[in-house]
C-alpha cells in the first residue's frame, strides 16, 4: 500500500489563503500588525522592554542590523475577527456604614468621621418619628438636613422587620454599587437587631449572635455573667399577672426590703422601682407584667432583684480584635442619685480617671462582663454598683446593674473626647464596627472635669408647661452645651426617668467651679406648670 501522505491528513492551512491575509484570523496582515504593535522604541528602550516586536530586517542577520529595523511595544497578543463580547470592567463600589436610630448630636460627629474615610452613610429608623423631639428622635428629613445620605424607615402602617430591612438594604447595595462595612447601634433598642442585621447583610464584623438576646434581656444577661464566674445581684423572674408570686420569690432569695422590681427590657431608667413594702412590690410587678415595655414590646415577666447599696458607676469600653486586650475601658462616669418618687433619680454624672487605682476593680469587672456577653466589635456600656473601702482607699465588690452593646447616652463620648487628649471615640467606634484597626491613646486620664447635669421640673407636678426661666445656661463659667427637652405648651412630668427631665446641661472645668455651676443650673431653673385633671 502507498503510505499515507501527512499533507493529506493535515493540510497546509495556508493553501487557498490570499498572501495578504492571516490564515488564522482571516484579517489583513497590515491591520493585524497595527492592532498588535504600539509606539516605536529607541534601541535603549527596546533593551529594557519585556515584550516587543521587531519589524524589517532582524539584527541577527549575518550582515548585522540595518537602518530600517524598528522596535515596537507589543500591546496585544491576540486578535479575533468577531469579538463575542466587549470587556466590561467591574463597578467601583462605594464603602458605606449603617447607623441604627441615631441622635442628632452623635450623628453630626460620626458624619465628620465618615467623611474622612470616604464613607457613605445610611440611617435606619425603626419607626416614623413625629418631630416633637428632633434632637433625640430625629425624623428622616432632619437626618438628611445634617448630611446623612439616605434614610430607611418601614412603610407607613407596617412594623419594623429586620429581615425586610435587610432585603431592602441588599437591594440598594446592588443598585447603588455600595459595599456595607458595618452596622452601628446608636441606642438601647437598636441592640436587639444590630448584630442580626449585620449577619443578614453578609458582614463578618459583628458580635456573637448566640448571645444577642443576652446583651438585651436583663435576666439572660445576669445568668450569662454569673456563668462566667462574675458576681451578679440575686434575681427572679415574676410572671403572675396579679403579682402573687412576689412573696415566694422574696422568701426563696432571702431578700430584705427594699427590693427592686423592673422591666426586663427597659432603658433610660424607665419602669425601675425601689419597693419598700410587700404591697408595693406586688403592685409594681403586676403593673409591669400587664404592660407594654419602654421598647414597645409586651413584658411577659417582671424582674425582682436585690437592692444594691453603694455607689453607682457607668463604665464604657471599646472592643476590637486589633487592640491588645480585645476589650478596653475608655472612661468611667460616677453617678450622683437621690431617692425620690419610689426610685433613684439622677442629679448629675461626672467623668473620673479610669487609670486611678481607686477604680481598678471596676475596670477588670467591666471588661470581664463585656467578654462574657460576647461584645467583640464596637462599644459597650456597663452600669454597676460597688462600695468604697476606706482602708484600701479604693472601690471594691462591683456588681452589674446591666450591660449594653452600644454607645453611652448623654453625650458621654462627646464630652470624653473634649477632655482626654488623643482620644477620638467616634473614629474608634466607626473603625471597630467596620473591622479597621483601632487607635487608642497611651492614657485616658482627663485633663479637666466633665459633668452631665440633669435639670429637673422643680414643681414636681405633671401637666402642661406654661413657662420657664433660668435657661440661659451660657452664663455659667464652665458651660459647654445644653439641650431643652420640653418646650412651652408641651406635656411635662415629674422628673424621674431620663426622658422626663426638661433640660440637660454639660459642663467642663475644674471640680470646684463645676460643682458650683451644677447647683446653680438646677436651682435657678424655674418652671410653671398648669395641672390638667385626668379624665
Amino acid at each position: 500500500m502507498t503510505p499515507q501522505n501527512d499533507n493529506i491528513l493535515c493540510p497546509d492551512p495556508t493553501i487557498g489563503v490570499p498572501a495578504n491575509l492571516d490564515p488564522e484570523t482571516g484579517l489583513p496582515v497590515e491591520s493585524q500588525h497595527e492592532s498588535l504593535i504600539g509606539e516605536a522604541l529607541s534601541p535603549k528602550q527596546a533593551d529594557r522592554a519585556p515584550t516587543l516586536t521587531t519589524l524589517g530586517e532582524t539584527p541577527f542577520e549575518m550582515n548585522g542590523p540595518k537602518e530600517d529595523v524598528a522596535h515596537h511595544k507589543i500591546v496585544a497578543t491576540q486578535i479575533v475577527a468577531v469579538p463575542v463580547a466587549s470587556h466590561v470592567p467591574e463597578p467601583i463600589l462605594q464603602n458605606s456604614i449603617i447607623l441604627l436610630q441615631p441622635r442628632i448630636a452623635e450623628t453630626k460627629t460620626l458624619l465628620e468621621c465618615a467623611k474622612k474615610r470616604g464613607l457613605f452613610v445610611t440611617v435606619v429608623n425603626t419607626t416614623h418619628y413625629d418631630g416633637t423631639n428632633i434632637q433625640f428622635c430625629p425624623t428622616a428629613e432632619a437626618l438628611l438636613e445634617v448630611g446623612v445620605h439616605q434614610v430607611y424607615e418601614p412603610p407607613v402602617g407596617q412594623k419594623f422587620s429586620v429581615v425586610e430591612c435587610a432585603n431592602h438594604l441588599k437591594t440598594i447595595e446592588h443598585q447603588q454599587n455600595l459595599r456595607f462595612l458595618g452596622v452601628i447601634p446608636m441606642r438601647e433598642i437598636a441592640v436587639d437587631y444590630s448584630d442580626i442585621l449585620a449577619a443578614l447583610l453578609g458582614l463578618q464584623v459583628h458580635n456573637d449572635l448566640g448571645l444577642a438576646s443576652n446583651r438585651r434581656d436583663k435576666a439572660l444577661m445576669k445568668s450569662t455573667v454569673a456563668a462566667a464566674g462574675l458576681r451578679v445581684a440575686k434575681y427572679a423572674r415574676l410572671t403572675h399577672p396579679r403579682g402573687e408570686d412576689v412573696p415566694d420569690a422574696i422568701e426563696q432569695l432571702e431578700l430584705d426590703f427594699p427590693v427592686v422590681v423592673k422591666t426586663p427590657r427597659g432603658m433610660s431608667t424607665q419602669d425601675v422601682y425601689v419597693c419598700n413594702t410587700m404591697e408595693e412590690a406586688i403592685q409594681r410587678s403586676s403593673q409591669i407584667v400587664k404592660s407594654i415595655g419602654p421598647d414597645g414590646t409586651k413584658a411577659n415577666f417582671s424582674l425582682l432583684e436585690e437592692f444594691l447599696a453603694g455607689q453607682e458607676f457607668a463604665v464604657n469600653v471599646i472592643a476590637s480584635p486589633t487592640t491588645y486586650k480585645g476589650v478596653q475601658v475608655t472612661d468611667i462616669w460616677e453617678y450622683a442619685k437621690r431617692y425620690e418618687e419610689g426610685t433613684m433619680v439622677n442629679t448629675w454624672q461626672t467623668l473620673v480617671d479610669c487609670h486611678s487605682p481607686k477604680y481598678a476593680a471596676l475596670v477588670r469587672y467591666a471588661e470581664g462582663i463585656c467578654r462574657a456577653v460576647g461584645i467583640k466589635h464596637g462599644v459597650g456600656h456597663v452600669e454597676l454598683m460597688c462600695t468604697y473601702n476606706e482602708e484600701k482607699q479604693r472601690y471594691v465588690d462591683p456588681v452589674m446593674v446591666e450591660v449594653a452593646a452600644r454607645l453611652a447616652g448623654g453625650r458621654k463620648s462627646i464630652m470624653t473626647e473634649k477632655v482626654v487628649p488623643g482620644w477620638y471615640p467616634f473614629e474608634a467606634m466607626l473603625d471597630a464596627y467596620c473591622g479597621f484597626p483601632v487607635r487608642v491613646p497611651p492614657s485616658f486620664t482627663p485633663i479637666k472635669v466633665a459633668r452631665h447635669v440633669y435639670i429637673p421640673n422643680n414643681t414636681k407636678k405633671s401637666g402642661i408647661l406654661k413657662s420657664y426661666t433660668g435657661n440661659n445656661f451660657e452664663r455659667l463659667p464652665t458651660y459647654d452645651s445644653h439641650v431643652m427637652m420640653k418646650h412651652i405648651g408641651a406635656k411635662i412630668e415629674k422628673s424621674i426617668s431620663i426622658p422626663s427631665f426638661p433640660s440637660f446641661v454639660w459642663l467642663i472645668g475644674d471640680l470646684e467651679q463645676v460643682t458650683k455651676d451644677s447647683n446653680a443650673a438646677r436651682d435657678e431653673f424655674i418652671v410653671e406648670v398648669e395641672v390638667v385633671e385626668e379624665e
